[in-house]
């Protein structure tokens, strides 16, 4: 299970060099807490007790994606799996937003970057779940990372429904209640929210962005019926982003 570290460290190593610098948060399941050696590096310990389905976390740790947090390694012990995750330095995007709404060229660059995350999420099996601002770090780079992935899921094609009904209310898709089991175009119809979001500061059910043709890319990934949105994240990608490019030539012209 344990897999080579970004830092060519051996989990003994890592507790050695690294000091815990602030918990993020602590419950009955995990734990969460910053790591900081000397040198100024950062990362995240994130500890889950047993029982547990650490499955999600394996398979994300083969991926090596700019716009997912990447995860280093992952080791067992008796009572616990401790997963050492990159430390994201920046902010959410709730506040990055700050409680105003964003211009459509920069609101379509982060729901681009998001998209090109969720294509490599998809590909590997795995269903995000909670696409919501919370879970969007816009780095000091300005580089955008999808985050927290304690409620996401392997895809199963034998599985009718969710066996747990969990998601941020206001942005979880109609199947994530029951209705069937969740895939990728649960998440983008959560993607399409947030991008409603950002244009409007409101949900779309109070108020709709007023962009004609983004507002039909949203219409089309908030579909009741999965069948009616976009089928994958890189589908979604080229249609916003020739949208994007459309409106960079038109504010160039």
């Amino acid at each position: 299970m344990s897999q080579k570290s970004l830092y060519d460290f051996e989990t003994e190593q890592i507790d050695k060099m690294f000091d815990c610098k602030n918990y993020l948060f602590k419950n009955s399941k995990h734990e969460k807490v910053i790591l900081e050696s000397d040198t100024g590096v950062k990362m995240v310990r994130h500890i889950i007790y047993k029982p547990a389905d650490v499955s999600v976390y394996q398979r994300l740790a083969l991926i090596n994606n700019p716009y997912l947090c990447r995860i280093y390694e992952i080791s067992e012990s008796t009572e616990a799996y401790t997963i050492y995750e990159e430390f994201c330095d920046g902010m959410t995007l709730t506040d990055y937003a700050n409680g105003e709404t964003l211009a459509e060229h920069d609101a379509l660059n982060i729901t681009c970057s998001i998209c090109q995350g969720l294509y490599a999420l998809h590909n590997s099996g795995i269903v995000h779940r909670d696409i919501k601002p919370d879970n969007i770090i816009i780095c000091d780079d300005n580089n955008v990372k999808i985050i927290d992935f304690d409620i996401s899921k392997i895809y199963k094609s034998n599985q009718r429904s969710d066996t747990q009904t969990l998601g941020t209310v206001g942005f979880a898709a109609p199947e994530q209640f029951g209705m069937q089991q969740s895939d990728a175009r649960t998440d983008l119809y959560s993607l399409a929210v947030l991008l409603n979001v950002l244009l409007t500061g409101e949900h779309p059910s109070v108020k709709m962005c007023e962009n004609k043709k983004i507002l039909k890319v949203i219409k089309k990934c908030l579909s009741i019926n999965p069948d009616d949105r976009y089928s994958t994240a890189e589908e979604l990608y080229n249609v916003l982003n020739k949208i994007r490019r459309k409106l960079k030539y038109e504010k160039m012209s």
